[in-house]
Protein backbone atom coordinates (compact mmCIF):
# COMPACT_ATOMS: atom_id res chain seq x y z
CA UNK A 1 0.00 0.00 0.00
CA UNK A 2 2.78 2.39 0.86
CA UNK A 3 5.21 1.19 -1.81
CA UNK A 4 6.25 4.62 -3.03
CA UNK A 5 5.87 7.41 -0.50
CA UNK A 6 8.12 9.64 -2.52
CA UNK A 7 5.26 9.74 -5.00
CA UNK A 8 2.65 12.23 -3.91
CA UNK A 9 -0.02 10.44 -5.86
CA UNK A 10 -0.03 7.71 -3.23
CA UNK A 11 0.09 10.23 -0.41
CA UNK A 12 -3.25 11.76 -1.30
CA UNK A 13 -6.11 9.51 -0.27
CA UNK A 14 -8.35 9.43 -3.32
CA UNK A 15 -11.66 7.59 -3.32
CA UNK A 16 -10.62 4.87 -5.72
CA UNK A 17 -7.56 4.04 -3.64
CA UNK A 18 -9.62 4.05 -0.47
CA UNK A 19 -12.16 1.69 -1.98
CA UNK A 20 -9.45 -0.72 -3.05
CA UNK A 21 -7.94 -0.61 0.43
CA UNK A 22 -11.32 -1.26 1.99
CA UNK A 23 -12.21 -4.20 -0.18
CA UNK A 24 -9.11 -6.07 0.88
CA UNK A 25 -6.99 -5.81 -2.24
CA UNK A 26 -3.83 -6.78 -0.46
CA UNK A 27 -1.11 -8.02 -2.77
CA UNK A 28 -1.63 -11.68 -1.97
CA UNK A 29 -5.42 -11.52 -2.18
CA UNK A 30 -5.46 -9.55 -5.40
CA UNK A 31 -3.40 -12.15 -7.18
CA UNK A 32 -5.49 -14.96 -5.80
CA UNK A 33 -8.90 -13.55 -6.69
CA UNK A 34 -10.51 -14.42 -10.03
CA UNK A 35 -9.13 -12.17 -12.72
CA UNK A 36 -11.32 -9.39 -14.13
CA UNK A 37 -12.59 -9.63 -17.66
CA UNK A 38 -9.74 -9.13 -20.14
CA UNK A 39 -9.30 -5.68 -21.62
CA UNK A 40 -10.04 -5.43 -25.33
CA UNK A 41 -6.90 -3.66 -26.50
CA UNK A 42 -8.37 -3.31 -29.96
CA UNK A 43 -10.59 -0.58 -28.53
CA UNK A 44 -7.71 1.45 -27.10
CA UNK A 45 -7.96 4.19 -29.70
CA UNK A 46 -11.52 4.94 -28.59
CA UNK A 47 -10.11 6.17 -25.28
CA UNK A 48 -8.42 9.03 -27.06
CA UNK A 49 -11.13 10.22 -29.42
CA UNK A 50 -13.00 12.51 -27.04
CA UNK A 51 -12.40 16.18 -27.80
CA UNK A 52 -10.23 18.11 -25.37
CA UNK A 53 -11.72 21.24 -23.86
CA UNK A 54 -10.09 24.43 -25.05
CA UNK A 55 -6.85 25.06 -23.18
CA UNK A 56 -7.91 23.17 -20.03
CA UNK A 57 -4.37 23.05 -18.65
CA UNK A 58 -2.93 26.46 -19.39
CA UNK A 59 -5.03 28.82 -17.26
CA UNK A 60 -4.11 30.47 -14.00
CA UNK A 61 -3.18 27.73 -11.48
CA UNK A 62 -4.76 29.80 -8.69
CA UNK A 63 -8.10 29.89 -10.46
CA UNK A 64 -10.89 28.13 -8.60
CA UNK A 65 -12.25 25.30 -10.74
CA UNK A 66 -14.96 23.96 -8.45
CA UNK A 67 -16.45 24.59 -5.01
CA UNK A 68 -17.58 21.63 -2.93
CA UNK A 69 -19.88 22.73 -0.10
CA UNK A 70 -17.93 25.99 -0.17
CA UNK A 71 -14.50 24.31 -0.22
CA UNK A 72 -12.41 25.38 -3.19
CA UNK A 73 -10.39 23.25 -5.60
CA UNK A 74 -7.93 25.17 -7.76
CA UNK A 75 -6.56 24.37 -11.16
CA UNK A 76 -3.08 24.22 -9.61
CA UNK A 77 -4.11 21.38 -7.28
CA UNK A 78 -5.32 19.38 -10.25
CA UNK A 79 -2.21 20.12 -12.30
CA UNK A 80 0.11 19.06 -9.48
CA UNK A 81 -1.53 15.64 -9.29
CA UNK A 82 -1.62 15.40 -13.08
CA UNK A 83 2.08 16.07 -13.48
CA UNK A 84 2.91 13.25 -11.08
CA UNK A 85 0.47 10.89 -12.75
CA UNK A 86 1.79 11.71 -16.23
CA UNK A 87 5.34 10.90 -15.12
CA UNK A 88 4.19 7.37 -14.36
CA UNK A 89 3.45 6.78 -18.04
CA UNK A 90 7.23 6.85 -18.52
CA UNK A 91 7.17 7.31 -22.28
CA UNK A 92 4.82 4.39 -22.82
CA UNK A 93 2.19 6.55 -24.54
CA UNK A 94 2.68 7.85 -28.10
CA UNK A 95 3.20 11.64 -28.12
CA UNK A 96 0.16 12.20 -30.35
CA UNK A 97 -2.08 10.70 -27.65
CA UNK A 98 -0.67 12.61 -24.69
CA UNK A 99 -2.93 15.66 -25.12
CA UNK A 100 -6.06 13.52 -25.21
CA UNK A 101 -4.92 11.62 -22.13
CA UNK A 102 -4.17 14.84 -20.28
CA UNK A 103 -7.65 16.16 -21.01
CA UNK A 104 -9.32 13.00 -19.70
CA UNK A 105 -6.99 12.78 -16.73
CA UNK A 106 -7.74 16.39 -15.82
CA UNK A 107 -11.45 15.58 -15.52
CA UNK A 108 -10.79 12.35 -13.60
CA UNK A 109 -8.50 13.99 -11.04
CA UNK A 110 -10.92 16.87 -10.63
CA UNK A 111 -13.71 14.41 -9.82
CA UNK A 112 -11.44 12.48 -7.46
CA UNK A 113 -10.61 15.70 -5.61
CA UNK A 114 -14.30 16.53 -5.31
CA UNK A 115 -14.95 13.17 -3.71
CA UNK A 116 -11.91 13.56 -1.47
CA UNK A 117 -13.24 16.87 -0.18
CA UNK A 118 -16.53 15.19 0.70
CA UNK A 119 -14.85 12.23 2.42
CA UNK A 120 -12.44 14.48 4.33
CA UNK A 121 -15.41 16.44 5.64
CA UNK A 122 -17.11 13.22 6.77
CA UNK A 123 -13.92 12.05 8.47
CA UNK A 124 -13.70 15.34 10.36
CA UNK A 125 -17.38 15.15 11.28
CA UNK A 126 -16.98 11.59 12.60
CA UNK A 127 -14.09 12.71 14.85
CA UNK A 128 -12.15 9.53 14.11
CA UNK A 129 -9.17 8.74 16.31
CA UNK A 130 -6.22 7.14 14.57
CA UNK A 131 -3.95 4.71 16.40
CA UNK A 132 -0.67 6.65 16.59
CA UNK A 133 1.23 3.42 17.25
CA UNK A 134 0.17 2.17 13.82
CA UNK A 135 1.22 5.46 12.26
CA UNK A 136 4.63 5.16 13.90
CA UNK A 137 4.90 1.53 12.79
CA UNK A 138 4.26 2.53 9.17
CA UNK A 139 6.89 5.27 9.35
CA UNK A 140 9.39 2.79 10.83
CA UNK A 141 8.69 0.43 7.93
CA UNK A 142 9.40 3.21 5.48
CA UNK A 143 12.64 4.10 7.22
CA UNK A 144 13.79 0.49 7.16
CA UNK A 145 13.48 0.19 3.41
CA UNK A 146 16.62 0.41 1.24
CA UNK A 147 17.47 3.91 0.08
CA UNK A 148 19.82 5.10 -2.65
CA UNK A 149 23.38 5.30 -1.39
CA UNK A 150 23.97 8.41 0.70
CA UNK A 151 20.25 9.18 1.09
CA UNK A 152 17.87 8.97 4.02
CA UNK A 153 14.09 8.79 3.85
CA UNK A 154 13.95 12.48 4.67
CA UNK A 155 16.36 13.47 1.89
CA UNK A 156 14.60 11.20 -0.61
CA UNK A 157 11.29 12.85 0.22
CA UNK A 158 12.85 16.31 0.03
CA UNK A 159 14.04 15.51 -3.49
CA UNK A 160 10.39 14.88 -4.36
CA UNK A 161 9.27 18.14 -2.78
CA UNK A 162 7.69 16.73 0.36
CA UNK A 163 8.61 16.10 3.99
CA UNK A 164 8.33 13.34 6.54
CA UNK A 165 5.78 15.45 8.42
CA UNK A 166 3.58 15.66 5.33
CA UNK A 167 3.91 11.91 4.78
CA UNK A 168 2.98 11.24 8.40
CA UNK A 169 -0.10 13.42 8.14
CA UNK A 170 -1.14 11.70 4.94
CA UNK A 171 -0.80 8.33 6.64
CA UNK A 172 -3.12 9.53 9.40
CA UNK A 173 -5.59 10.76 6.79
CA UNK A 174 -5.48 7.44 4.94
CA UNK A 175 -6.03 5.47 8.15
CA UNK A 176 -8.92 7.70 9.20
CA UNK A 177 -10.49 7.36 5.76
CA UNK A 178 -10.12 3.60 5.92
CA UNK A 179 -11.89 3.54 9.29
CA UNK A 180 -14.73 5.69 7.97
CA UNK A 181 -15.29 3.52 4.90
CA UNK A 182 -14.99 0.30 6.89
CA UNK A 183 -17.75 1.58 9.15
CA UNK A 184 -19.99 1.89 6.08
CA UNK A 185 -19.56 -1.79 5.24
CA UNK A 186 -19.96 -3.35 8.68
CA UNK A 187 -23.43 -4.65 7.82
CA UNK A 188 -22.53 -5.93 4.36
CA UNK A 189 -22.93 -9.72 4.42
CA UNK A 190 -20.07 -11.93 3.32
CA UNK A 191 -20.52 -13.89 0.11
CA UNK A 192 -21.96 -17.36 0.58
CA UNK A 193 -20.77 -20.65 -0.83
CA UNK A 194 -23.91 -20.74 -2.99
CA UNK A 195 -23.04 -17.37 -4.52
CA UNK A 196 -19.50 -18.57 -5.12
CA UNK A 197 -20.77 -21.70 -6.87
CA UNK A 198 -23.08 -19.63 -9.07
CA UNK A 199 -20.16 -17.38 -10.03
CA UNK A 200 -17.97 -20.43 -10.73
CA UNK A 201 -20.59 -22.06 -12.95
CA UNK A 202 -21.32 -18.81 -14.80
CA UNK A 203 -17.69 -17.99 -15.58
CA UNK A 204 -15.99 -21.20 -16.66
CA UNK A 205 -13.41 -19.35 -18.75
CA UNK A 206 -12.00 -17.73 -15.61
CA UNK A 207 -11.03 -21.07 -14.16
CA UNK A 208 -9.19 -22.56 -17.10
CA UNK A 209 -5.64 -23.40 -16.09
CA UNK A 210 -3.11 -23.39 -18.95
CA UNK A 211 -0.12 -25.69 -18.96
CA UNK A 212 2.57 -24.23 -16.74
CA UNK A 213 5.90 -25.12 -15.21
CA UNK A 214 7.89 -24.12 -12.18
CA UNK A 215 11.49 -23.70 -13.27
CA UNK A 216 14.72 -22.33 -11.86
CA UNK A 217 17.54 -20.85 -13.86
CA UNK A 218 21.01 -19.43 -13.51
CA UNK A 219 21.77 -16.53 -15.82
CA UNK A 220 25.20 -15.26 -16.80
CA UNK A 221 24.60 -11.99 -18.63
CA UNK A 222 26.43 -10.78 -21.70
CA UNK A 223 28.68 -7.73 -21.45
CA UNK A 224 26.72 -5.06 -23.31
CA UNK A 225 29.54 -2.53 -23.00
CA UNK A 226 31.69 -4.32 -25.59
CA UNK A 227 31.58 -3.17 -29.22
CA UNK A 228 34.51 -4.99 -30.83
CA UNK A 229 33.36 -8.25 -32.41
CA UNK A 230 36.44 -10.17 -31.32
CA UNK A 231 36.09 -8.97 -27.74
CA UNK A 232 32.39 -9.85 -27.75
CA UNK A 233 33.10 -13.37 -28.99
CA UNK A 234 35.85 -13.91 -26.41
CA UNK A 235 33.65 -12.60 -23.61
CA UNK A 236 30.76 -14.85 -24.61
CA UNK A 237 33.03 -17.87 -24.78
CA UNK A 238 34.36 -17.16 -21.30
CA UNK A 239 30.89 -16.70 -19.86
CA UNK A 240 29.63 -19.91 -21.45
CA UNK A 241 32.63 -21.79 -20.04
CA UNK A 242 31.89 -20.31 -16.62
CA UNK A 243 28.29 -21.52 -16.76
CA UNK A 244 29.36 -24.96 -18.04
CA UNK A 245 31.63 -25.26 -14.98
CA UNK A 246 28.74 -24.30 -12.67
CA UNK A 247 26.52 -26.88 -14.38
CA UNK A 248 29.17 -29.57 -13.97
CA UNK A 249 29.53 -28.78 -10.27
CA UNK A 250 25.75 -29.05 -9.78
CA UNK A 251 25.59 -32.38 -11.60
CA UNK A 252 28.56 -33.66 -9.57
CA UNK A 253 26.74 -32.72 -6.38
CA UNK A 254 29.37 -30.32 -5.06
CA UNK A 255 26.79 -27.54 -4.95
CA UNK A 256 23.01 -27.41 -5.17
CA UNK A 257 21.30 -25.61 -8.04
CA UNK A 258 19.66 -23.23 -5.56
CA UNK A 259 22.93 -22.28 -3.86
CA UNK A 260 24.66 -21.86 -7.22
CA UNK A 261 21.89 -19.54 -8.38
CA UNK A 262 22.15 -17.42 -5.24
CA UNK A 263 25.91 -17.16 -5.70
CA UNK A 264 26.28 -16.78 -9.47
CA UNK A 265 23.02 -15.78 -11.20
CA UNK A 266 22.76 -12.31 -12.73
CA UNK A 267 18.95 -12.32 -12.54
CA UNK A 268 18.01 -10.10 -9.56
CA UNK A 269 14.38 -11.16 -9.82
CA UNK A 270 15.05 -14.79 -8.96
CA UNK A 271 18.54 -15.32 -7.56
CA UNK A 272 17.49 -14.84 -3.93
CA UNK A 273 14.87 -17.57 -4.47
CA UNK A 274 17.42 -20.00 -5.84
CA UNK A 275 16.58 -18.94 -9.39
CA UNK A 276 12.96 -20.11 -9.19
CA UNK A 277 9.96 -18.82 -11.11
CA UNK A 278 6.59 -20.43 -10.33
CA UNK A 279 3.73 -20.99 -12.75
CA UNK A 280 5.46 -20.03 -16.00
CA UNK A 281 2.96 -20.11 -18.87
CA UNK A 282 3.72 -20.23 -22.56
CA UNK A 283 4.35 -16.80 -24.00
CA UNK A 284 5.76 -15.35 -20.78
CA UNK A 285 9.44 -16.06 -21.47
CA UNK A 286 11.67 -15.57 -24.50
CA UNK A 287 11.30 -18.48 -26.98
CA UNK A 288 14.63 -20.19 -26.28
CA UNK A 289 13.94 -20.27 -22.55
CA UNK A 290 10.37 -21.41 -23.08
CA UNK A 291 11.32 -24.33 -25.32
CA UNK A 292 13.77 -25.62 -22.73
CA UNK A 293 11.41 -25.12 -19.79
CA UNK A 294 8.53 -26.96 -21.46
CA UNK A 295 10.56 -29.87 -22.86
CA UNK A 296 13.02 -30.73 -20.11
CA UNK A 297 12.39 -33.60 -17.73
CA UNK A 298 11.59 -32.67 -14.14
CA UNK A 299 14.79 -32.45 -12.10
CA UNK A 300 17.07 -32.44 -15.16
CA UNK A 301 19.83 -29.83 -15.34
CA UNK A 302 19.48 -28.68 -18.92
CA UNK A 303 22.21 -27.76 -21.39
CA UNK A 304 23.34 -24.17 -21.64
CA UNK A 305 20.71 -22.08 -23.44
CA UNK A 306 21.49 -18.78 -25.14
CA UNK A 307 18.92 -15.96 -25.16
CA UNK A 308 19.14 -12.23 -25.80
CA UNK A 309 19.92 -11.77 -22.11
CA UNK A 310 22.82 -14.18 -21.81
CA UNK A 311 23.46 -17.84 -21.08
CA UNK A 312 21.12 -19.89 -18.89
CA UNK A 313 20.96 -23.30 -17.35
CA UNK A 314 17.46 -24.38 -16.38
CA UNK A 315 15.99 -26.90 -13.97
CA UNK A 316 12.26 -27.75 -14.07
CA UNK A 317 10.86 -28.75 -10.69
CA UNK A 318 7.15 -29.04 -11.46
CA UNK A 319 4.79 -29.20 -14.43
CA UNK A 320 1.01 -28.81 -14.49
CA UNK A 321 -0.96 -29.87 -17.53
CA UNK A 322 -3.71 -27.65 -18.87
CA UNK A 323 -6.99 -28.15 -17.08
CA UNK A 324 -9.69 -26.52 -14.99
CA UNK A 325 -9.37 -25.26 -11.44
CA UNK A 326 -11.93 -27.16 -9.36
CA UNK A 327 -14.57 -25.33 -7.38
CA UNK A 328 -13.10 -26.62 -4.12
CA UNK A 329 -9.72 -25.12 -5.06
CA UNK A 330 -11.24 -21.79 -6.04
CA UNK A 331 -14.06 -21.51 -3.50
CA UNK A 332 -12.32 -19.44 -0.82
CA UNK A 333 -10.82 -17.08 -3.36
CA UNK A 334 -14.16 -16.58 -5.10
CA UNK A 335 -15.91 -15.87 -1.82
CA UNK A 336 -13.26 -13.30 -0.88
CA UNK A 337 -13.58 -11.73 -4.34
CA UNK A 338 -17.38 -11.50 -4.18
CA UNK A 339 -17.31 -10.18 -0.61
CA UNK A 340 -14.93 -7.48 -1.75
CA UNK A 341 -17.25 -6.59 -4.61
CA UNK A 342 -20.15 -6.19 -2.22
CA UNK A 343 -18.14 -3.89 0.03
CA UNK A 344 -16.89 -1.92 -2.93
CA UNK A 345 -20.46 -1.40 -4.10
CA UNK A 346 -21.48 -0.28 -0.61
CA UNK A 347 -18.70 2.30 -0.61
CA UNK A 348 -19.63 3.45 -4.11
CA UNK A 349 -23.24 3.90 -2.98
CA UNK A 350 -22.07 5.86 0.07
CA UNK A 351 -19.89 8.16 -2.05
CA UNK A 352 -22.77 8.69 -4.48
CA UNK A 353 -24.99 9.71 -1.58
CA UNK A 354 -22.39 12.26 -0.50
CA UNK A 355 -22.20 13.71 -3.98
CA UNK A 356 -25.98 13.74 -4.42
CA UNK A 357 -26.46 15.73 -1.21
CA UNK A 358 -23.52 18.08 -1.73
CA UNK A 359 -23.47 21.51 -3.32
CA UNK A 360 -20.95 21.17 -6.12
CA UNK A 361 -20.42 24.34 -8.10
CA UNK A 362 -18.40 24.02 -11.31
CA UNK A 363 -16.76 27.34 -12.22
CA UNK A 364 -17.02 28.22 -15.90
CA UNK A 365 -13.70 29.30 -17.42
Amino acid sequence: MFDNFANRTTLMVLPVAAMLILTGCKEDEATAAPAPDPVDLSQTEDLFTQPVKANPLTSDPNAVVVRVNGEEITRGEILEMMNIAMQQFGGRVPPQQLQQIRGQMYEQIKNDLITKKLIDAEVAKADITVDEAKVAETIDQLKSRPMPEGMTLESALAAQGTTLEEVTENIRTEMATRQLLESKTEDVPEATEEEAKEFYDSNPERFERPENVTASHILIQFDDSLTNETAIAESKAAKKAELEKIRADIIAGTVTFEDAAKQHSDDPGSKDKGGEYEGIQKGQMVPEFEVAAFTQEIGEIGDVVETQYGYHIIKVSDREEAGTVSFDEAKEQIMAFLSGQKKQQAVADYIKSLRDSATIEEIAM
